[in-house]
């Protein structure tokens, strides 16, 4: 965590005392790494929506506890209440869970080729001309619904990947020219060029969709909706102090 927000949570601790919880309770949040929305647990910048959940929870007197898993293990494992919460998530993905009344971002679904490629997203009567790698159960905000589930039978169409590390393997597949497309998160794919101190070489062909980010909890635990409601509390200070736009500005994303 950042001196800059450590010194300013510690001044929260101390003016605003808990207000829904014990101290000492764990709240275990579960995805993917998605970097720089959720990186790995144990990097110094663990992502902005890890961030913001550590600090907003923390003023109702949460602990969070992050793990990296695959996206498909963590939606099944929060659903049955295995884990507290997943990161990263819609209610279009994740209908059934209790979200917290504001999102903690805004991800830009687009979609990305080789630089030679003169192929556009212009709608979803353009993607029957590419073959278009995705992830297996990501949304896309969207996507999965109105193209992948449709087409996912389709190998002319997609390539459907799952497991960890998933977008370092799309993009080899890209530049084996296995596929001519892959769908992927705007700044998702721009850190993971920048972490190695280059810009993405990928043509970026159109975006597809927008989509709201939660941290939403799950429905077999007694206390998800607590959860939900503690979490949209201390998001509510955390917006009022300028911390939230504070953790956006260190993560160098401007927008949300």
């Amino acid at each position: 965590m950042r001196p800059l927000t450590l010194v300013a949570l510690t001044v929260f601790l101390f003016a605003a005392p808990a207000q829904g919880a014990e101290d000492g309770n764990v709240v275990t949040l579960v995805a993917d790494e998605w970097c720089p929305f959720n990186c790995a647990p144990d990097a110094d910048s663990p992502g902005i929506l890890v961030e913001i959940a550590r600090q907003a929870l923390s003023l109702e007197g949460y602990r969070v506890d992050y793990q990296s898993m695959p996206w498909r293990r963590a939606i099944r494992d929060v659903r049955k209440g295995t884990f507290h919460g997943i990161i990263g998530t819609g209610p279009a993905e994740t209908p059934n869970f209790h979200f917290p009344d504001q999102p903690l971002a805004l991800a830009h679904h687009s979609l990305f080729t080789l630089p030679d490629s003169d192929w556009r997203y212009t709608g979803l009567d353009s993607l029957p001309a590419v073959r278009l790698g995705v992830i297996h159960e990501y949304s896309y905000g969207g996507l999965f619904n109105d193209y992948i589930e449709p087409n996912e039978d389709n190998a002319e169409r997609l390539m459907v990947l799952s497991g960890n590390e998933v977008l370092p393997r799309l993009i080899q597949l890209l530049k084996m020219e296995r596929i001519d497309a892959l769908a992927a998160e705007e700044k998702v794919l721009n850190y993971h060029y920048e972490r190695d101190g280059r810009t993405t070489p990928l043509r970026n062909a159109g975006l597809a969709y927008q989509e709201e980010l939660y941290i939403a909890f799950s429905p077999a635990k007694p206390n998800g909706r607590e959860l939900a409601e503690a979490l949209s509390r201390g998001m509510r200070t955390l917006r009022e102090k300028g911390m939230i736009a504070a953790i956006l500005t260190d993560y160098s994303v401007l927008n949300q």
